[in-house]
């Protein structure tokens, strides 16, 4: 079986670091508190951010160690520019605890996710969509451990969060119903993944996003739904349009849209179709070696 879906679309299950310069909320800040002139504050603000692009370029460059060191000097900026219990703070632990989940190291990053999760808590209140990002990523760390029914039960809550703020029809929404739906299908609750995924398309198609990336990557996941409940022809047609969208969106020759075309091939087999099968799985061979022979 050539499903590599966790290799399609590199979104939400396996997130990257996210910045969010929220804030002040419910609670000031010794920044606020202050008599740090509006020019000087401006100043501070600018430089954390600086910190956390460091941060975030060396882990797009796969530079793990040196990214946690600049993740590390952003969270002690912070505190002392911000003061202890601060939103950007509380970024800076998300983003540290994410480098190490990215590590293996699962009990420093749930040390750090637990402490974003309550200073957010604290300082913007239970319901703040910052509160909501920090269930979700503590949820994807315990998908790591393979802690199921915890991670299930902080997606619902990080969904709940999100549809009582922005509305249960809000594009927003796709991080915690996308993890939903790709825990459910790691557990092998198919129909739960698929109500999900349906709910994620129709939102997408609502906001007239269906020839995004993002809308074709819930079509590749629910055609691979369809796949494991042996529902092959209706596989077939979704992969058809995720290959379709992403040929036009990303290029033939993109390493998603061979994800799709491996993804073509099994289910053309499964349908007997032997010569088409052929046809999909040796278009994405030779990509494969095009990709890899320049890169």
């Amino acid at each position: 079986m050539m499903l590599r879906l966790k290799s399609f679309i590199s979104t939400l299950l396996i997130l990257v670091i996210a910045i969010s310069f929220t804030g002040c909320a419910k609670v000031p800040c010794l920044q606020c508190a202050s008599n740090q002139s509006p020019g000087e504050i401006l100043k501070k603000q600018e430089e954390w951010k600086s910190l956390n692009i460091k941060a975030v370029q060396l882990y797009q460059q796969g530079k793990i160690r040196e990214a946690t060191s600049a993740a590390n000097d952003a969270l002690n900026f912070a505190k002392k520019a911000f003061g202890s219990s601060n939103a950007k703070v509380a970024t800076s632990l998300n983003n540290l605890a994410e480098l190490y989940r990215v590590q293996g190291d699962f009990k420093k990053a749930e040390s750090y996710y637990n402490q974003a999760l309550l200073m957010r808590k604290q300082v913007l209140g239970n319901e703040h969509p910052d509160v909501s990002l920090s269930l979700n990523n503590l949820a994807t760390l315990y998908v790591s451990q393979k802690k199921y029914n915890q991670a299930e039960s902080l997606y619902k809550e990080s969904l709940s969060i999100l549809e009582k703020q922005l509305g249960k029809e809000h594009i927003e929404l796709q991080t915690p119903l996308n993890n939903l739906a790709d825990l459910y299908k790691i557990e092998g609750k198919y129909l739960d993944s698929e109500l999900a995924l349906k709910r994620l398309l129709s939102i997408f198609e609502k906001a007239n996003k269906k020839e995004e990336p993002a809308y074709a990557k819930s079509l590749n996941d629910l055609a691979t739904v369809y796949y494991f409940q042996g529902k092959y022809p209706e596989s077939e047609s979704l992969f058809k349009q995720t290959l379709s969208i992403l040929e036009k969106k990303l290029g033939k020759n993109h390493p998603e849209t061979v994800v799709v075309l491996e993804n073509m091939a099994e289910v053309c087999k499964k349908l007997g179709k032997e010569n088409e099968a052929k046809i999909f799985a040796d278009r994405a061979k030779g990509i494969r070696q095009t990709n890899h022979a320049t890169g």
